[in-house]
């Protein structure tokens, strides 16, 4: 079987190696550089928390894959330290993670996940890509048959094309009538000099104009700290720039009031494009040999979204990672 994977980002590259462990021809291909957009940055939080039963028993597979591939890598991808979530949310997330017999304790309304952890996501863009090889070559357009055509005016014939192209992703597939949100939004973290230890933390408390925070451990030693807007300030419109400076004011002012131990002075920024109103979870259609995934902070679950669109291509489909 001949697939072609549009995006090297780490969905993409997940899907490219899941495919090649089946036996199958994969050519990975990006317009960009591997691991950039929505897989750019050194780390990322990985949790089994959600507030979903089906997500926790995911995510928890996914915790078994990232163990796999940090063998095979040689490294570790996700480290110890757990991760905890606050606010208002903690009794659904529990209640979800009892539904599916997922480790996790509540003290004093903090829940406690001992799987989570931070995601070494450079790592595995590393041994991913060693593995995959995946090609700089941009995407025109895919058709239901397996035609891919490439802007530079070749085509490849497929027995399968993964479009996993993140924000590339609605255009590429609505000629195919898969109807994937286009509306995005930006987003910004920011990393700053302290002791960076700890859990990672998901606040779901508001604080000022911030619905939520998180923080976690970055790869160069700081810790990072992000927070989400109202969509009024974060809207594609204002462009990055205006969305990093209104993000900045208010993380800043955050770490400035909560986070003593830690420089409100930001040492570097993360800027992302996500989905607007996307939230957890993963998102599939087909149309004829052509398989389209997306949605928001895939990259916890990626080995899990990878195993599940191999089994998919290949005709032995799991119901699970989106349906």
């Amino acid at each position: 079987m001949r697939v072609v994977v549009v995006g090297a980002g780490i969905v993409g590259l997940s899907a490219a190696y899941a495919l090649r462990g089946t036996g199958a021809s994969v050519r990975c291909v990006d317009a960009g550089e591997p691991m950039a957009g929505r897989s750019a940055g050194e780390t990322r939080i990985f949790r089994t928390a959600h507030g979903d039963a089906a997500l926790v028993a995911e995510a928890r597979r996914a915790s078994e894959l990232w163990d796999e591939w940090s063998f095979r890598a040689g490294r570790t991808l996700v480290g110890a330290g757990g991760t905890i979530v606050s606010g208002p949310r903690v009794p659904a997330w529990a209640a979800a993670m009892a539904e599916a017999g997922a480790v996790h304790r509540v003290v004093r309304g903090v829940l406690h996940d001992a799987a989570g952890g931070v995601l070494d996501l450079a790592g595995a863009g590393a041994f991913l890509r060693e593995a995959v090889l995946p090609e700089r070559r941009a995407v025109e357009g895919v058709a239901a048959d397996g035609t891919v055509r490439y802007a530079d005016g070749g085509r490849d014939a497929a027995d399968a094309v993964v479009v996993a192209a993140g924000v590339g992703t609605p255009a590429l597939v609505a000629p195919l009538d898969i109807d994937v949100p286009e509306a995005l939004s930006h987003h910004a973290r920011f990393a700053f000099e302290g002791p960076a230890d700890g859990p990672c933390h998901l606040d779901g408390r508001p604080d000022g104009p911030l619905a939520s925070t998180y923080q976690h451990r970055t790869g160069s030693g700081h810790w990072a700290v992000g927070g989400h807007l109202p969509d009024e300030d974060t809207a594609w419109e204002l462009g990055a720039d205006e969305v990093a400076r209104r993000s900045r004011e208010a993380v800043v002012d955050h770490v400035r009031r909560h986070l003593p131990r830690l420089d409100p002075t930001p040492v570097a920024e993360l800027r992302c494009v996500s989905g607007r109103g996307l939230g957890d979870g993963v998102h599939r259609a087909r149309s004829g040999v052509v398989h389209a995934v997306w949605g928001d902070n895939l990259a916890k679950l990626a080995p899990r979204i990878g195993e599940v669109l191999a089994a998919d291509v290949s005709g032995d489909t799991p119901v699970a990672a989106g349906g």
